[in-house]
């Protein structure tokens, strides 16, 4: 195999081999079954307790990339990232509502829409379709910290999560 050949192989992430996560945010699913989704991480560790936990993923090193399964009637939680945010709806429909200083605005996207979050608003998105809604999700950095979230509960049942063991 050529260098680049080599390269290459070392820069592909694959379905098959991407792992349906239910754990990432198994602490928000404590709270409400509805919040439950899969992540398949694609590229770095966006989500996670520990930023070095891949789970398989490409390292990142300008921004990570994952596909978030919300089943219908699903929801992710009101939240902000200290990054811009990208939703990319591949399958479904979904409604994502954003809060500004008193403000609500929703907006419905369905699939091959997209929407850039600009840092720091606060956002929460309901699968308002009838099949799961497929997101491809990026954040605009290799390590983002953690959803930051303004619901007590959520932000202590995350500071309570541990990370969980890598499987090998």
């Amino acid at each position: 195999m050529s260098n680049l050949a080599t390269a290459l192989a070392g820069c592909i992430a694959r379905f098959a081999e991407r792992r349906a996560d239910w754990t990432v945010f198994g602490f928000e699913t404590a709270k409400n079954p509805r919040f439950a989704r899969i992540q398949r991480r694609y590229l770095g560790a966006s989500g996670s307790v520990d930023p070095k936990d891949l789970r398989g993923s490409l390292p990142a090193t300008a921004f990570t990339m994952s596909v978030q399964t919300v089943p219908v009637g699903n929801m992710i939680p009101m939240h902000c990232h200290e990054v811009e945010e990208v939703f990319f709806i591949l399958e479904g429909q979904c409604l994502v509502r954003c809060f500004r200083d008193g403000e609500v605005s929703e907006a419905t996207l369905g699939r091959w829409d997209l929407l850039k979050l600009p840092v720091g608003l606060q956002h929460e998105l309901h699968n308002t379709g009838d099949v799961d809604c497929q997101v491809q999700t990026l954040l605009s950095a290799p390590q983002p910290r953690r959803p930051q979230y303004d619901d007590p509960e959520l932000l202590a049942l995350q500071a309570a999560a541990t990370p969980e063991p890598v499987p090998a």
